[in-house]
């Protein structure tokens, strides 16, 4: 006896499907609702795979909240955390860069439902020292100006000779070196940037997420040739 079921397809070179097999469903994606309580939607910048109860764990050690927070699974490398208080998440929000295994969380609140597949994070502040400049150069307008090519300032200070600019970088892009400064376009000058406290990236191509061994954009020479000069890096 033939067992019933399936489609017996021998001697066809392709697979024919059913007209009902044929027919594409279109669906809603499902939606994120904001809870009573303070939330952050929270990502981290890293391109190899990790495990997600590690992460949990690792930033309910690190956090030190007053009251308790719980971290909920979104989607893949997408995560809800909600607080009990308003001040733990802005404590969070404000502190260090966060990191998780050298990489970087990416921050921001979730005030309105959203589609998770439009939960997208790409930017972080960062705090950047500016290098030594012309005591000609206005110092309070030299860090406006820089702070405008990273899209405006979040905040800067500056300490007799030391500048420090707080601004929000595009971590899709590569890391900026510095930049050319003139006054009225003439003998431009070089003014290096640092930045503080910064997570694991590529000396290659200069963008995070991942180090010069897993650079996809330079060949094992190119690599090589980094490695004896890290000043080359991109």
């Amino acid at each position: 006896m033939e067992e019933s079921g399936g489609d017996n397809r021998k001697g066809s070179d392709e697979i024919s499907l059913l007209a009902e097999e044929l027919i594409q469903l279109s669906i809603k994606c499902s939606m994120v609702v904001p809870s009573v309580k303070p939330t952050l939607i929270c990502t981290i910048w890293i391109e190899k795979p990790y495990n997600p109860e590690s992460f949990k764990a690792q930033m309910k050690s690190i956090w030190k909240t007053r009251k308790k927070f719980e971290i909920q699974m979104a989607r893949q490398n997408l995560f809800l955390i909600v607080f009990d208080s308003e001040e733990d998440l802005q404590t969070v929000m404000e502190g260090w860069s966060w990191l998780f295994r050298k990489n970087l969380l990416l921050f921001d609140r979730l005030i309105k439902p959203m589609e998770k597949n439009q939960m997208w994070l790409n930017s972080s502040p960062f705090w950047i020292k500016i290098g030594s400049c012309l005591p000609e150069f206005d110092k309070k307008d030299l860090l406006h100006a820089i702070g405008v090519t990273f899209g405006g300032v979040i905040r800067s200070e500056i300490i007799e000779d030391s500048c420090r600019l707080r601004i929000n970088l595009d971590v899709q892009k590569p890391l900026r070196r510095g930049i050319f400064v003139s006054i009225d376009n003439k003998n431009k000058s070089w003014i290096s940037f640092k930045y503080e406290k910064f997570p694991m990236f590529c000396f290659g191509c200069g963008k995070m997420g991942h180090g010069l061994n897993d650079c996809i954009g330079l060949n094992p020479a190119e690599k090589n040739k980094i490695r004896d000069d890290p000043t080359l890096w991109h």
